[in-house]
């Protein structure tokens, strides 16, 4: 018999406690590896395999536990209030399998290097750092692979929604119809945190040296979530005789759906985590993508071939009313 809270008790065994297990081995290995170690060790190889920056040794156990748990930390604290609340989803199951790997990466990489400069009389002379790398990439697929297995299916309705009873409009009658939507507080203050705390990480890796792939890698992210906060947060949207268009109030993105590539307008709940992994411009399941600011009410435009588009706006009902009131009128032109 399956219990209703398995998904969320694996979801914390993959995403939570397996990253602090693994981290937590890791840097105990390297604080005993530490008095064998030279002072000044190597924390950066060049494109060539080489070692190119050095730090001192007790940064790295500092370095692993900070990327190697904060990181999936990130990625797992804001799936816990919706599964804790029941909501379901492969994006869940996505996250723990992507904390776990992420996780296990960081450790394998970042011990691996510090133990192959046991005994060395120079940092150096350390070896080149593609075994190392090689190894970690690998373990840590196995580990998303595991995590991903571990946590039970979890299915989600795909089907679209019903479309909305079309509003009652003259032949010549003209309508328009405008809201504003805007990220909610807690949405906002989490993103805020995970880029500035995605940043700092990037700062450390620099500074410290860490291994070039994961440096570029935190660099990546934030830089992304950096563009993402400042265009996502807030959109203006407006359903008339064109179709539906979804602005950001900063110009870019823009989103528009012609009146003639509708096929149905509905309203329908949304749950940002479960079905489509966060917050902001997203690709959910169902061949679905959104502009999701917030969880509750949403605007869900089916077009002609099959694909959806969801905007979470207040009043979605009357949207979804006065677009299909455009297509069947388009309809009988």
């Amino acid at each position: 018999m399956n219990r209703p809270d398995l998904p969320l008790r694996r979801f914390v065994l993959v995403a939570v406690w397996l990253p602090v297990a693994v981290v937590a081995i890791g840097v105990v290995v390297q604080l005993v590896l530490l008095p064998g170690l030279p002072a000044t060790i190597a924390v950066h190889w060049g494109p060539d395999g080489e070692p190119d920056g050095f730090a001192p040794a007790w940064t790295q156990p500092l370095s692993t536990a900070l990327l190697g748990l904060g990181l999936p930390l990130l990625m797992a604290l804001p799936s816990l209030p919706g599964l804790r609340g029941g909501d379901a989803g492969a994006t869940y199951r996505l996250m723990g399998a992507i904390a776990a790997g992420t996780s296990v990466l960081v450790t394998v990489a970042l011990t691996w290097t510090l133990a192959m400069q046991a005994g060395l009389d120079s940092a150096a002379a350390t070896p080149p750092v593609w075994v190392p790398l090689g190894v970690s990439l690998v373990a840590g697929l196995a580990a998303g692979v595991a995590a991903w297995f571990i946590q039970p299916s979890q299915r989600t309705a795909d089907a679209a929604a019903p479309a909305a009873a079309p509003l009652a409009l003259g032949p010549t009658e003209r309508a328009l119809w405008l809201r504003s939507t805007a990220m909610v507080p807690g949405a906002a203050v989490a993103i805020t945190v995970a880029v500035v705390l995605v940043t700092l990480a990037a700062v450390v890796a620099w500074v410290t040296g860490v291994a070039a792939g994961v440096t570029w890698l935190l660099t990546g992210v934030a830089l992304v979530l950096l563009v993402s906060a400042g265009t996502t947060v807030a959109f203006h949207v407006r359903v008339d005789e064109t179709g539906l268009h979804v602005d950001s109030v900063l110009g870019i993105p823009r989103f528009h759906v012609p009146l003639d590539d509708v096929e149905s307008a509905a309203r329908v709940h949304v749950d940002p985590m479960g079905e489509f992994g966060g917050w902001g411009v997203r690709l959910g399941t169902g061949r679905r993508f959104g502009i999701v600011l917030r969880a509750g009410e949403a605007l869900e435009v089916t077009r002609r071939s099959g694909r959806r588009f969801v905007v979470t706006v207040s009043d979605a009902q009357t949207a979804a009313a006065l677009l299909q009131a455009l297509v069947a009128r388009r309809a009988t032109v």
